[in-house]
């Protein structure tokens, strides 16, 4: 088996397919304003690139941030605010450890009132 390469050759690759992406772009670009030079719509393209990037970055952080206060706060998953209610298992699941939470709070003998 092959040994994976190393993070800083992915992020290498990346980069150079993103500026790639970003050249041909800015050369096919460059054909809708032909009296500004290419070396200047190449820089614009570029500026664009770097943007969608820096709202991609923005964007990820704030959203892992909501989930993460999410399940600070007992939530139980993100990815549940797209339905109306906790799968049915989980409620269950929930009630009995409660209950059994409940059993191994009170000492042994006392009954338990439900």
């Amino acid at each position: 088996m092959e040994k994976p390469a190393s993070t800083s050759v992915f992020v290498a690759k990346i980069a150079l397919a993103a500026s790639l992406l970003m050249a041909l772009a800015g050369v096919a670009g460059s054909q809708l304003a032909p009296k500004m030079p290419l070396s200047e719509v190449l820089l614009y393209s570029g500026a664009l690139v770097l943007c969608l990037f820096a709202l991609l970055v923005v964007a990820a952080v704030i959203s892992l941030t909501v989930y993460q206060a999410v399940l600070r706060m007992g939530g139980t998953d993100p990815q549940w605010f797209w339905f109306r209610s906790e799968p049915p298992g989980l409620v269950a699941l929930r009630a009995q450890a409660k209950v059994s939470a409940a059993n191994d709070a009170q000492p042994h003998g006392t009954p338990i009132s439900r």
